[in-house]
């Protein structure tokens, strides 16, 4: 794991003084896009509101005769801002981006299930791969589907408990932040593990609404 952290929270003014379109350096994070603490919770209210104030004043169609020096400044930072504000209003995407910033890439592998739930996982796999080859068998096909059933019903109660450290955790995020100093290094690690199993979870579950769907 990378664990060279990105120390500065400074904000940038997407304008100058002059109401220009300023070029927008790839160390720009989303958080000094749009002025804002690198916190789990953040305004989201505030969000929306700049959001669409940048984009009046951003777009691209009030540039169209400008020269072209402006209308590329004004794409970049459209686009720009279209990225970070779709990764700042949802809670998971804000959350691995504010993980990805402090200690590095966040990989689907970066924690390897727990041996009870990776058999969960293949248990479910093999029960979904199934059931979609037992249409002949009706009395199969049911016994098929109570444990696809039941599968999804134990994945789902772990993405709401998963869910329930997500925010625990966030919270002791922003309390450092709030105090000055930088998340603890268990917080962030623990974080990591969360939310890279959630992907597992989430594949999972996508695997069998689509056996349960398509039957």
């Amino acid at each position: 794991m990378n664990q060279t952290r990105v120390k500065s929270r400074d904000t940038f003014s997407v304008f100058d003084e002059n109401g220009e379109i300023q070029l927008i350096s790839s160390s720009v994070d989303h958080f000094a896009f749009f002025s804002l603490p690198r916190k789990m919770e953040i305004d989201e209210a505030g969000l929306e509101t700049k959001y669409y104030e940048y984009s009046r004043r951003l777009h691209p169609d009030f540039f169209t005769n400008a020269p072209s020096s402006k209308r590329i400044l004004s794409l970049d930072a459209s686009a720009r801002l279209n990225s970070a504000y779709k990764t700042l209003k949802d809670p998971i995407l804000r959350a691995v981006y504010l993980v990805e910033l402090e200690s590095g890439k966040l990989e689907e592998n970066d924690s390897s299930p727990p041996v009870d739930l990776l058999e969960e996982i293949f248990k479910a796999q093999e029960a979904a791969a199934e059931y979609k080859c037992c249409e002949n068998d009706a009395v199969e096909a049911k016994n098929l589907r109570a444990n696809l059933e039941a599968a999804k019903e134990c994945f789902v109660a772990q993405r709401a408990g998963q869910r329930t450290a997500l925010e625990d955790l966030g919270a002791r995020w922003d309390k450092a932040i709030d105090a000055g100093e930088d998340p603890p290094a268990e917080v962030i690690d623990r974080l990591r593990s969360v939310l890279s199993l959630r992907n597992y979870i989430d594949n999972i579950l996508r695997s069998v609404n689509q056996a349960l769907e398509e039957a």
